[in-house]
């Protein structure tokens, strides 16, 4: 069991780094399926560890890549931690039978199995290309913030001005912090498309910005649950957790070989089947 459970850390390791998320989708996965945990309340936190340490790995990684923007970043974890304790409270108290876990498990997997499709088949390739090459010619690809106030964050990024309003992420972080901690995942795929969305971030900055958040949200989750009560198998996840960080550092290799849209299509091939799995059977 415990080599599985190394193993299994790798493939979220791997999937995490690359992809940039859904580590939390398959860490309950493998709790729920492969490692038989009747708990759903240890399922969320031991889900949440993983991903806890996924991020520090990630985050640093971008912060020297120039992939984060901090402040976007902390505005966003710091709506999230009144988000994570709600969250996680309700969930602690309310969703504690594994079967409609599941359910609310499968149909968040759902939506993030068809997001990942809509991303592979509809991307704005035009929009994607005109960054990578500005990012080559660049030698400057630091974010700098210009401005800050309660109104509005200016900020540039390969000489273009960028900016938002600060309430915005504070609510995002919120709200994401409330779903994802009280299901026990990141929450990558909330923040993205809102990020993309609502604020025009750069995609080549949102998956640094969006790490940093969750490291901050699943912080919080993670101690509120254990404060709660609810119990950790810590020498099992140790092993998962080797396993996570041995498939961080294999996750470029992996990327470069097969490529990210493959691999991506892949995810989404399997997070549909797991949402299939746990809605409907």
């Amino acid at each position: 069991m415990e080599i599985l459970a190394l193993l299994w850390g790798v493939v979220i390791g791997t999937v995490f780094s690359t992809v940039g998320a859904a580590g939390g989708i398959l860490a309950g996965f493998g709790h729920i399926s492969l490692f038989g945990i009747a708990s759903a309340n240890t399922v969320k936190v031991m889900n949440q560890i993983l991903v806890f340490i996924s991020t520090t790995i990630s985050v640093p990684n971008y912060w020297r890549q120039g992939r984060l923007i901090f402040i976007l970043g902390g505005l966003l974890g710091i709506g999230s931690i009144l988000g994570a304790l709600i969250g996680s409270t309700l969930s602690y108290k309310y969703l504690t039978e594994l079967k409609s876990y599941k359910f609310l498990f499968g149909l968040f997997t759902f939506v993030v199995a068809f997001k990942i499709f809509y991303d592979v088949f509809h991307k704005e390739k035009e929009k994607v290309k005109k960054i990578d090459k500005g990012i080559k010619e660049s030698k400057d690809r630091k974010v700098k913030v210009i401005s800050r106030s309660v109104r509005e964050i200016k900020y540039s990024f390969l000489q273009e001005e960028h900016k938002f309003n600060p309430i915005y992420p504070l609510l995002a972080g919120f709200l994401v912090a409330l779903i994802s901690s009280a299901l026990g995942v990141g929450g990558g795929f909330l923040l993205v498309p809102f990020m993309v969305s609502i604020l025009k971030v750069p995609m080549y900055l949102v998956p640094g910005t969006s790490a940093f958040s969750i490291l901050i949200t699943s912080t919080v989750s993670i101690f509120n649950y254990i404060n709660l009560g609810v119990n950790v198998d810590w020498r099992f996840i140790g092993f998962e957790s080797i396993g996570v960080i041995l498939g961080s550092f294999l996750g470029p290799y992996v990327s470069h070989f097969l490529g990210e849209r493959k691999l991506r299509l892949v995810l989404g091939i399997i997070l549909f089947g797991i949402g299939f799995k746990y809605i409907f059977i």
